[in-house]
């Protein structure tokens, strides 16, 4: 069963099911809203990266009070540099390292290895490859088995404007019969908002260049296959560990963990990874801080809602009746990622940066599409904060400790517009993980990057999973491994350079031009008595030996310029 989100069950290695559903004897293990019993051996595995560490749980109403007040303090604080494509591609890792190979599929027909590697956390592109061209050629494969498929866009506009064609800009649909919008991807979470499937469609865009460029070689069918996504995946996990997290960690303790090692985040040798509660719960939600309320999207949307980015994606919303994006949606990349370094590439008229990592959230998150969920549960902060109380994560300030860095102090943590309540209810002694690595970021870093608890958590669990990757860019084998497609810096590859290669940032073009504002109405003299050209000129043109200009303007009613008669309707040149 495919790991949907608002699961409230999770499966712990060596603790078995974890949930708010009645799990009792003989009760069957279920995923929230989906109602079915989940098999032990299908479950996505997670894990503990400080077991032996105790349980925060306070006082659910308590939680719920302060989820609320993290939505009732709007974000409004620009990031001071991180263009705001991060947040998303940040989504679009998140679903690689949680996607189920083996949803749908029985379970007679899976080996045990192939159950526990499809059912683990990896960066091995999944998301995208799903089981590979041999079992999903017909749906996310062209014929030849390595070209991977595209969508096409509908007419919305003139045939004289992009707008007006078919564009190469959706993601492939219209394989379910029953639902024609539907995405034919392999996770179809990549189409829950329009910026994660514009970012899906770019990575299905650069397989197929990195293809076209190796089967230039000679290479061909399967070997040209793996080959292509081998190379593929070690360029993507380069940006996560040499672009993104650089961003977001500090990267003194990503420098460190890369050097000598994980401490913390354990993998008994020969078995898959899993993924760490404290990761997957807690740290890596920092991003839902960095969400924006609105985006400059391209030149049709120069401030398009977060709810607009919802309604025109195929999984959450309907894309206005058509069966597939309109062609006035696709996304100006220049707007999403910085391309100041890129020769060539015009500036766009705005780029949105991410809002800083804080413990406030966007407006617009109260309103996005629920999840089976009513009233107060409905928020997305309080989901976040009542699912860390399920699990029985420790508080920030012990894993502060367990992991020898600063704890910030209840001052710090109460510091801002949720200070009394903080106070009350004592947890700024004993702080919400989620909560405390948002406010640690804030007080270490203004907002900018995350603190010690926060990188630290980021740093592992990434490297862990690298590591434990099949195409792995930290395995011995690779360890002199460099990126060699095109990028602006040799040897460095980042999302800049993977937009640069798929060479489509801007497919609808510079914004439209306001028509010319109409001319003037001409200024029309009627000739008084005594009236000569010359008089005529000094008066409006501000030059008597101008009356030449008024001759040739008036041509077809004034047949000798010494004769100008009264009466007459002359029209006088611009001055």
């Amino acid at each position: 069963m495919a790991r949907k989100h608002g699961e409230t069950v999770y499966f712990i290695a060596g603790e078995g099911f974890v949930g708010n559903e009645p799990l009792g004897p003989g009760a069957p293990a279920v995923l929230a809203g989906e109602g079915q019993p989940t098999d032990p051996e299908r479950a996505f595995r997670f894990t503990r990266m400080f077991p032996a560490l105790p349980a925060l749980r306070p006082d659910e109403a308590a939680l719920v009070e302060l989820g609320r007040a993290m939505e009732d303090t709007p974000n409004l604080r620009d990031h001071p540099e991180l263009p705001a494509g991060f947040t998303y591609f940040g989504q679009f890792l998140d679903h690689d390292i949680t996607f189920d190979k083996t949803a749908g599929l029985p379970s007679g027909e899976l080996t045990p290895e192939e159950i526990e590697q499809g059912r683990s956390p990896s960066l091995d592109l999944d998301s995208v490859y799903g089981r590979g061209p041999a079992a999903e050629a017909e749906r996310l494969f062209e014929r030849d088995g390595v070209v991977l498929r595209v969508g096409r866009t509908t007419p919305v506009d003139a045939p004289i404007e992009p707008e007006g064609h078919e564009l190469p800009n959706d993601l492939p649909r219209g394989h379910d019969p029953d639902n024609p919008r539907l995405a034919t991807i392999a996770d179809p979470r990549n189409d829950e908002n329009l910026a994660v499937a514009q970012l899906h469609l770019a990575f299905l865009k650069f397989h197929n260049v990195v293809a076209a460029r190796l089967a230039e070689g000679g290479l061909e069918g399967a070997a040209l296959f793996e080959r292509a996504r081998r190379m593929v995946v070690l360029h993507y996990q380069w940006i996560v560990l040499h672009d993104f997290l650089p961003r977001v960690v500090e990267p003194s303790i990503l420098g460190q963990t890369l050097a000598t090692g994980r401490r913390f985040f354990q993998i008994a040798p020969g078995e898959e990874p899993a993924m760490p509660v404290e990761f997957s719960v807690a740290a890596y939600r920092f991003g839902h801080s960095m969400i924006r309320d609105s985006y400059s999207w391209n030149r049709n949307f120069p401030d398009a809602s977060l709810e607009f980015l919802f309604e025109f994606s195929g999984g959450s919303g309907g894309m206005v009746g058509l069966f597939t994006l309109p062609s006035n949606w696709p996304v100006d990349w220049r707007r999403l990622f910085d391309f100041r370094d890129a020769p060539g590439v015009r500036p766009p008229p705005a780029l949105n940066r991410t809002r800083r990592i804080d413990t406030a959230l966007a407006l617009e998150l109260r309103t996005l599409p629920r999840i089976g969920e009513e009233g107060d549960r409905a928020s997305l902060a309080v989901r976040n904060l009542l699912r860390g109380r399920l699990l029985g994560l420790p508080s920030g300030q012990v894993v502060a400790a367990a992991l020898d860095v600063p704890a910030l102090t209840p001052e710090q943590v109460r510091s801002g517009p949720q200070a009394a309540l903080l106070q009350r209810h004592q947890l700024d002694q004993q702080t919400p993980l989620w909560f405390y690595i948002l406010k640690e970021a804030e007080v270490f870093h203004d907002g900018a990057r995350l603190g010690p608890v926060g990188s630290t958590l980021l740093a592992e669990t990434f490297v862990g999973l690298i590591q434990g990757s099949r195409h792995s860019l930290l395995s011995d084998a690779n360890r002199y491994w460099r990126p060699t497609m095109p990028s602006l810096r040799p040897g460095h590859f980042t999302m800049v350079d993977l937009l640069l290669n798929v060479n489509d940032l801007n497919p609808l073009g510079e914004e439209r031009q306001p028509p010319p504002p109409p001319p003037p109405p001409p200024r029309v003299h009627v000739v008084q008595p005594g009236d000569t050209l010359r008089g005529i000129a000094a008066r409006f043109l501000g030059d008597a030996r101008r009356w030449p200009e008024i001759f040739q303007a008036n041509r077809d009613v004034i047949a000798n310029p010494d004769l100008i008669r009264p009466g007459m309707r002359l029209v006088i040149p611009p001055r």
